[in-house]
C-alpha cells in the first residue's frame, strides 16, 4: 500500500467519499408494482468502497483514528474488498426478496395466486373453487316386447363421454332419481289436422300414395247431406289439374296425395256450400247414353225418315231430327248407356255432364237392356237411379256419361303452423306427466331471424300440468313460453328427462380421530372436489359428505365462534388444488372422537370446463339400469368454471364485502352476479318501459358464450338472487347479444422487420384488445382506437383504417364507420332486451376475414 503526498488518500484506485446516500423510495398511486429495494449490487458496493476511507474505531487502543484511510485498492482481488463485494451481494440478494415479499402482501401487486388467496381469507373470502359444468340427461325405455314400460333410475347414475381426440372421458352423475316411461321416450305433436273443405278451396289431400287417380279425371265430393237427400245440391264435381304425391321416409304413415283443381268448392248462383264432411270418389269411367253415335237424321233416306215418323212429309224443314232423340225414360230416372258396363255397380255414384252443367244421380238398380232405335241396335246397360230430377235436361249426343265411383281415402292437411307458445298439443294421449316435469323440446328454427336457416333449437321446459283434450289427445303446458317457435315436422320432445352434473363420486376412509389432538386434519386422495351450481350467494356447493362413526358432520365457512361440541368441520382448498379436511379443538367446534378409520368422507371428483362436453357426447352407461336401452345428452353441458384465478381473485375478493350477501342498490345487483362462480361478466340497469321499473342483469359465461335461460347455473344465479335481493325491487337476468364487427387497414412497416411477423403481432393484438375479457357491455368501437392498438405494435410506422363496420347484423355493404355502437339493456315495445357485447368477428375467413391487413407498397426506411 502507499499514500499520496499530500496524505488525503486520493488515487486513481480510489473512489468519491462524498457518494450519493440510497435515494428515498416514493411509490405513486395505481402502480402495478412497488418499488422497495433501498438499492441493488453496484449501489451497495459503491457506497461501502466510498465509506471505507472515513470508517474510524470508536475505542480501544486506536481509538478515533481511520485505518482503512490509507487503503489505496479497489480491485476485488484484494481480500478487503472481496469482503465488500459479497456483502454487496448478499444485501442485493436480501433486498430483491424483500421486495418480492412487500409486493405479495398487497392485493394490486401480488404476483402469485397462493398470496391472492391468503390475503382474501383475511376478509373472510375463500377462492372459488370452480364449478361443475351441467347438463340434462334423456334414458330411453325399452319397448321389446315383454322389457318393462316403466323404469326407475336411481340418483348417481354414471354416464361417460365419448372423448373427441387428445381428450379424456369425463363422468356425469344423475342428481335425481327418475320414473321413466317407454311412452314418454319420444313425443310428437301431430303433425296434420282435419282438412277444412270450405267454399273456395281447391285442394284436397288424400291418405298415402295413390296412384289411382290422375290429371284430367273427375273427382267427386259428396256427404251425407246428398245421401239422406236426393235433392241437395251440397256436393261438387271438378277436374283433377295436379297430382302430387309427398313421401316421408322418417314416417311411411304420414305420406300423402295432393290433388288440386280450378274452381273452387261450392257455388255461387246459386249460393251453395259444399258438404261439410265429405267422401271423396273419382269416376273412372267415361261412357256415352244410348243414342249418342246415331246417324244424321237428314242424312237418311225418306222410306226410313217416314219409317220413324209416319208424319214425315219430304222437304218439310221440320223434320230434321229422329223422333223421341231423348232420354225417354227420364220421368222414370232412368237412363240406357250406349253399351253393356259391368264395371258400374249398385250404390255408386254417376254424373251426367254436358258443357258447364252436372248432375249427381246415384245407381239403385242395374239391368242388362237390348235397345233398338235410330236405326242403332245393342244390348246397353240401363241404370236407374235415386232421382229423376233434371234427366231431361241431358241430350243423348253431348251428355258424357262419368260412372264407376272408386272411393279415395280422405287424409288430413299437413300442418305447417309452428310450435309455439306456452302450450303443446301432442298426436296422442300420453298419461302420467306430473307437474315439475323436465322436458327437452327439439326442432328447427320457424323463423330464420331467430337463430338462422336451419339452426336447430334444444330447450329445457317444466311442465305446470297436462290436460287432455276433445279426442284424447294431450295437451301440455308448460311453465314458460317456447323462445323459438319451431317447424312442426321437426320437433320431438323428450320426457324421460333428468339433470346431471360433471364429477364422479368417490368413497374413502380419511383415516382415524384421536381424541387428544386438536383440529385434527385430513387431506383428499382424490381432487379437485367437484362443487355444483346452487342458487348460494357463491354460485356453488360442495359435494363432500364427511361421516363419523357413521353420523354425518355439517360443513361449515369457518370454525370461529362454533360451539365446543359442534360436530362441524371446515375444508380449506389449497392453492395446489388439494382439498383440506379440518375439524375442531374443543373450543371452536368438536373434537373427533377416537377411532380407528371412523371418520370417512363421499364426495365427487371432477370440475372446471374440461367437463364442457358437447351435445351427443355423453352416451356411455358404467351400469346400465334394467329396462333402459340408452341415454345421451340432447343439449351440451355448460356452465362450468375453473377454479378462481389470481387476476379474477383480486378483482372479486374486494366485492364480495360491498354486497355482504344483500343485494339492495344496482351495483350490488352487478357485483352479486359477477362474483357467482360461472359467471365472467355482469352488468346491472334501471330500466322503465312507463308500467314496470325492475332491475335489469345482463350476463355473459365464463368462456365468453351466453348463459342458456334453461341452464343450471342460469337458474342457480336467479334463485340466488331472488333470496338475497330487496324483494320490493322486480329483476330480470339475460344472457348478453353478442355482436361483432370486422376491419380492413394498411399498415406501412419498419424497413428492419420481417412483414410476417409484425402482421401476426398486429393480429393478436387486436383480437385480444376487442376480446370478451377487454370488452364490457354496451361498449362501442372506434376508428381511433382500431388505429391506436395497431400503431402501438412494435415495426408499425403507419396505419390507414379503410374499413370498419358491423358484420351482425350484416351491411349491405362494407364501409368505413367511424364508430360502431353497442347499446345497453333496454326496452323494445314491450320486449325487454339485454345488452350487447361488440367484439372483433372470430369467424370470418377468406375476402370476409374480420381482421384484413395490407401491407403499403411503401416501406419506411
Amino acid at each position: 500500500m502507499s499514500t499520496p503526498a499530500n496524505g488525503s488518500g486520493d488515487c486513481e484506485a480510489c473512489e468519491d467519499r462524498g457518494a450519493a446516500e440510497p435515494t428515498p423510495l416514493y411509490n405513486r398511486p395505481g402502480q402495478p408494482a412497488l418499488a422497495y429495494r433501498i438499492g441493488t449490487h453496484s449501489g451497495f458496493f459503491q457506497r461501502m468502497l466510498a465509506r471505507l476511507p472515513g470508517e474510524f474505531l470508536p475505542d480501544g487502543d486506536f481509538a478515533g483514528t481511520r485505518p482503512l484511510a490509507e487503503l489505496s485498492t479497489r480491485g476485488t482481488e484484494d481480500l478487503s474488498i472481496a469482503l465488500l463485494d459479497a456483502w454487496a451481494t448478499a444485501s442485493d440478494v436480501l433486498t430483491f426478496y424483500q421486495e418480492r415479499i412487500a409486493n405479495e402482501g398487497f392485493l394490486r401487486t401480488a404476483t402469485e395466486r397462493r398470496s391472492v388467496l391468503e390475503l382474501a381469507r383475511q376478509i373472510g373470502y375463500e377462492l372459488k373453487p370452480g364449478v361443475a359444468a351441467s347438463t340434462y340427461l334423456v334414458f330411453t325405455v325399452e319397448t321389446a316386447p315383454g322389457a318393462p314400460t316403466q323404469v326407475h333410475v336411481p340418483e348417481g347414475v354414471q354416464v361417460l363421454s365419448i372423448p373427441g381426440q387428445d381428450a379424456r372421458p369425463q363422468t356425469f352423475e344423475t342428481t335425481q332419481p327418475l320414473e321413466a316411461r317407454a311412452a314418454w321416450n319420444v313425443l310428437k305433436v301431430p303433425r296434420t289436422m282435419p282438412q277444412p273443405l270450405m267454399r273456395g278451396e281447391h285442394t284436397l289431400y288424400l291418405q298415402g300414395l295413390q296412384m289411382g287417380i290422375q290429371p284430367g279425371d273427375a273427382l267427386l265430393l259428396v256427404g251425407e247431406e246428398r245421401e239422406n237427400a236426393p235433392g241437395s245440391e251440397q256436393w261438387d264435381l271438378r277436374w283433377v289439374k295436379t297430382v302430387t304425391r309427398v313421401t316421408d321416409p322418417a314416417e311411411p304413415a304420414l305420406s300423402h296425395t295432393r290433388v288440386t283443381w280450378d274452381a273452387g268448392l261450392g257455388s255461387e248462383t246459386p249460393r251453395v256450400d259444399p258438404a261439410d264432411h265429405p267422401r271423396a270418389f273419382v269416376l273412372r269411367l267415361r261412357g256415352n247414353l244410348f243414342g249418342y253415335n246415331a246417324p244424321s237424321f237428314k242424312a237418311m233416306p225418306d222410306a226410313t225418315k217416314a219409317l220413324y215418323n209416319p208424319n214425315y212429309r219430304p222437304h218439310d224443314a221440320r223434320f230434321t231430327q229422329w223422333p223421341d232423340f231423348e232420354i225417354q225414360t227420364a220421368v222414370q230416372g232412368i237412363i240406357d248407356l250406349d253399351r253393356e258396363y259391368p264395371s258400374i255397380l249398385k250404390g255408386s255414384w254417376v254424373a251426367l255432364w254436358k258443357s258447364k252443367y252436372v248432375e249427381l244421380y246415384r245407381v239403385t238398380d242395374i239391368q242388362p237392356w237390348a235397345r233398338e232405335d235410330f236405326t242403332l241396335n245393342a244390348k246397353v246397360t240401363r241404370l236407374t237411379f235415386d232421382t229423376n230430377e233434371h234427366l231431361s235436361y241431358f241430350p243423348l249426343r253431348s251428355t258424357v256419361v262419368l260412372a264407376q265411383s272408386e272411393e279415395l281415402p280422405v287424409g288430413e292437411m299437413p300442418r305447417t303452423d309452428p310450435v309455439e307458445g306456452d302450450d303443446i298439443e301432442l298426436d296422442r294421449a300420453v298419461e302420467g306427466l306430473e307437474r315439475g316435469r323436465v322436458l327437452i323440446v327439439e326442432g328447427r328454427a320457424a323463423l330464420e331471424q331467430a337463430s338462422g336457416p336451419g339452426a336447430w333449437i334444444r330447450e329445457v321446459v317444466e311442465l305446470d300440468r297436462a290436460e287432455t283434450l276433445v279426442g284424447g289427445h294431450t295437451r301440455l303446458v308448460l311453465k314458460k313460453a317456447l323462445t323459438t317457435p319451431l317447424e312442426r315436422a321437426t320437433v320431438s320432445i323428450y320426457a324421460n328427462v333428468v339433470p346431471s352434473t360433471h364429477g364422479e363420486t368417490v368413497r374413502e376412509v380419511l383415516g382415524g380421530g384421536d381424541g387428544s389432538r386438536v383440529n385434527q386434519r385430513f387431506v383428499l386422495r382424490k381432487p379437485p372436489l367437484t362443487h355444483v351450481p346452487a342458487p348460494t350467494d357463491t354460485g356453488g356447493e360442495s359435494t363432500l359428505e364427511v361421516r363419523v362413526n357413521g353420523v354425518r358432520w355439517e360443513q361449515v365457512p369457518t370454525l370461529f365462534g362454533q360451539d365446543p361440541r359442534a360436530e362441524v368441520f371446515m375444508v380449506r382448498i389449497q392453492d395446489d388444488g388439494s382439498v383440506a379436511v379440518t375439524f375442531g379443538d374443543g373450543v371452536s367446534g368438536a373434537r373427533l372422537p377416537t377411532g380407528q378409520e371412523n371418520v370417512t368422507a363421499v364426495y365427487r371428483s371432477g370440475i372446471g370446463p374440461e367437463g364442457e362436453v358437447d351435445r351427443g357426447q355423453l352416451a356411455l352407461l358404467k351400469v346400465r339400469p334394467l329396462g333402459i336401452r340408452e341415454v345421451t345428452n340432447p343439449v351440451a353441458a355448460t356452465g362450468a368454471a375453473a377454479p378462481e384465478s389470481r387476476d379474477e381473485a383480486r378483482d372479486n375478493a374486494p366485492a364480495s364485502v360491498l354486497t355482504l350477501r344483500r343485494v339492495v342498490s344496482l351495483q350490488d345487483y352487478e357485483d352479486f352476479a359477477s362474483t357467482f362462480a360461472g359467471i365472467g361478466k355482469a352488468q346491472a340497469a334501471d330500466l322503465t318501459n312507463g308500467e314496470r321499473i325492475l332491475v335489469h342483469v345482463t350476463v355473459a359465461g365464463m368462456d365468453g358464450e351466453p348463459v342458456a335461460a334453461d341452464s343450471q347455473l342460469f337458474l342457480s344465479l336467479v334463485e340466488a338472487l331472488r333470496e338475497h335481493h330487496d324483494p320490493v325491487r322486480q329483476f330480470e337476468v339475460s344472457s348478453y347479444e353478442r355482436l361483432f364487427f370486422a376491419m380492413e387497414a394498411r399498415l406501412r412497416l419498419d424497413a428492419r422487420y420481417l412483414p410476417e411477423e409484425v402482421l401476426g403481432r398486429a393480429e393478436a393484438a387486436l383480437r385480444d384488445a376487442f376480446s370478451l375479457q377487454r370488452r364490457q357491455f354496451a361498449q362501442a368501437v372506434s376508428g381511433a382506437e382500431v388505429i391506436r392498438v395497431l400503431q402501438d405494435v412494435e415495426g408499425v410506422v403507419m396505419v390507414d383504417l379503410e374499413r370498419l363496420h358491423p358484420t351482425t347484423p350484416a351491411i349491405p355493404a362494407q364501409k368505413l364507420m367511424p364508430v360502431l355502437r353497442a347499446r345497453g339493456a333496454r326496452w323494445e315495445g314491450d320486449v325487454l332486451r339485454p345488452a350487447q357485447l361488440l367484439l372483433l368477428d372470430p369467424a370470418l375467413q377468406g375476402e370476409r376475414k374480420g381482421v384484413t391487413l395490407v401491407l403499403d407498397t411503401e416501406v419506411s426506411p
